[in-house]
């Protein structure tokens, strides 16, 4: 997979912010590119971001973080969580896994 034809599928998504480039089982992988604003909710898997390009902060809860290239975020399912600030360039790869409601943490 590509970073062109994870754009490729953010762009025939008819959303133009998240695009599917992979399916099996309870995995996902996808592409995703928000532009202004990040509007997503709460999921119903445990999922992994990938920034590949861009900076901002990611909020999660009530706590804050700085972002940018190469950093790996986990969200557990259900969690209140978006990006904030983030630079035009911004996309993400995202992994959704596991059951519905999340994996039992260590």
């Amino acid at each position: 997979m590509t970073v062109d034809t994870a754009l490729q599928a953010v762009a025939a998504s008819g959303d133009d912010r998240y695009g599917v480039l992979l399916e099996h089982g309870t995995l996902e992988i996808g592409f995703y590119a928000p532009h202004e604003v990040d509007s997503q909710s709460p999921h119903n898997q445990d999922e992994v971001y990938v920034v590949n390009e861009g900076s901002g902060t990611f909020i999660i809860e009530d706590s804050e973080q700085a972002f940018k290239p190469g950093d790996v975020l986990f969200v557990p399912a259900g969690v209140e969580h978006r990006f904030q600030d983030f630079t035009e360039d911004f996309g993400a790869w995202v992994v959704f896994f596991g059951p519905k409601g999340g994996e039992a943490g260590k």
